[in-house]
């Protein structure tokens, strides 16, 4: 962030923090955003892209399954069933 990047680019940016701080980066993301700035995630979190993003695009089996502007979405509910593809949780067995 030192050189005012225009494009900043995230790989799960809320894996392993807590919850204070998710919300203060998802406030900063606001932030950026606000200021024209392009932020591309990499993320399985369903709420931060809920709050900071405009368009999400969900991969499937190495396909793209779903491209959306995030206004197309009347609540959470209706875009986290969507960005799971409308499937319900799975049983893993991680082998076991």
């Amino acid at each position: 962030m030192m050189f005012d990047p225009h494009v900043i680019m995230l790989d799960e940016p809320t894996n392993a923090i807590d919850p204070l701080t998710r919300d203060l980066l998802i406030e900063y993301m606001g932030r950026l955003r606000a200021d024209n700035r392009t932020i591309l995630t990499i993320t399985h979190d369903l709420h931060y892209c809920w709050n900071v993003s405009d368009r999400i695009i969900v991969l499937d089996h190495k396909h793209i399954a779903l491209d959306a502007m995030l206004s197309d979405f009347n609540s959470f509910d209706e875009f986290s069933k969507a960005a799971m593809l409308g499937k319900e949780h799975e049983h893993v067995g991680f082998g076991l």
